[in-house]
């Protein structure tokens, strides 16, 4: 075990029976350590408020809305996405504000370090499409195992439209909004404080922490995946511009293919042809990008265990992960996502029914 503590007493010390107390003299590895869990510990409870900002936002303006009577059956919809919207823009300014306190920095030096040219952006796109089918299967498959269990994710994640202004208004608010606030909330913020550290690190943590916000097993596994997507296209190209545009591209593939699906624009095999051709195409042009970001630069693939232009870390890629996920703010965002997740996989019903029979 080092010793950290100095045995002699200082020059001019009064004589001492016994031990002379002295305080620690941190080494650089533990001051790192130290700075790594307190800057983890913050963001933690950056996240817990992110998100908890955004839900309250739509619930407070929505219960306002039903008192004086503006929520109809005919506008419900519409209301509903416009108030995702505003939750989205309002926590992204949560975002913006924690930053600035806890970086002392302009947001806007860390959103794009460098320019990103299509030459390079489109085959990162390409190659976390890819990554989006292959996770979507993974949480499909998650999904199908835990109902041997008669677990079942109760979340509704279907959308309903009923015009084309309803369709705009659904693109904006699932597809358009998400890219840019989760990602400055995510990408922009949680994972560029954390880069002094190594970029590795910094991923990893961020994308945890995006899964487990989306507090549903479906999402949490589709998004801590892209998460990993997300943060290592940013990471290579030293902008947040790639994994916005991504996301987008990502939200929009999505929420297309359920408003073609539940409009009947076409008939369901029409669907399923369209479905398994559009999966077919990006895994294709996925492997087609790997081959050509691989051959533009062999180390292209390899996550540093450090960021640009900042020192060595003295410590281990495993002792930064312990680090933040040992500290306070981490592990209560955690257990409260996880306490969601748990939440969402009761069935309908079942807690209304075992607290009646408690009751009874």
């Amino acid at each position: 075990m080092q010793n950290y503590y100095q045995q002699a007493p200082p020059t001019g010390a009064p004589p001492y029976q016994g031990f002379y107390p002295v305080p620690p003299q941190l080494t650089p590895k533990h001051l790192e350590q130290r700075n790594l869990r307190k800057t983890a510990n913050g963001l933690g409870f950056f996240v817990l408020t992110y998100f908890l900002v955004m839900q309250l936002v739509a619930i407070i303006i929505a219960v306002a809305l039903r008192l004086t009577g503006v929520i109809s059956e005919e506008n419900a919809n519409s209301i509903s996405y416009l108030l995702q919207i505003i939750a989205a823009v309002l926590s992204s300014l949560v975002a913006v504000f924690f930053y600035r306190i806890i970086s002392r920095r302009r947001l806007s030096d860390n959103l794009t370090k460098s320019h990103v040219p299509v030459s390079l952006l489109a085959p990162f796109v390409c190659l976390g499409m890819a990554g989006s089918m292959i996770a979507n299967q993974l949480a499909a498959l998650f999904d199908q195992n835990i109902s041997i269990f008669e677990l079942k994710n109760t979340v509704d994640m279907s959308l309903e439209t009923k015009s084309a202004p309803e369709m705009l208004l659904c693109i904006v608010a699932v597809a358009i909004t998400p890219a840019l606030a989760e990602e400055l909330a995510f990408r922009g913020v949680f994972m560029n404080i954390l880069r002094p550290w190594g970029d590795a690190a910094a991923i990893v943590v961020s994308a945890v922490m995006f899964g487990a916000m989306h507090g549903n097993t479906t999402q949490i596994i589709f998004a801590f995946t892209l998460g990993l997507i997300f943060g290592y296209v940013d990471c290579k190209t030293n902008s947040i511009v790639p994994s916005v545009v991504l996301h987008f591209v990502n939200n929009f593939y999505a929420v297309s293919t359920d408003i073609i699906g539940q409009n009947d624009i076409f008939d369901s095999d029409t669907v399923t042809s369209l479905n398994i051709g559009m999966v077919i195409m990006f895994l294709i042009l996925g492997v087609l990008s790997y081959v050509y970001l691989a051959k533009r630069d062999k180390e292209v693939f390899k996550v540093a265990d450090t960021a640009p232009g900042s020192a060595k870390s003295e410590l281990t890629l495993k002792e930064k992960l312990v680090a933040c996920f040992t500290t306070p703010g981490i592990i209560i965002s955690l257990s409260f996502f996880i306490f969601e997740m748990l939440l969402n996989l009761i069935p309908e019903g079942a807690l209304e029914q075992a607290l009646t029979n408690a009751l009874g």
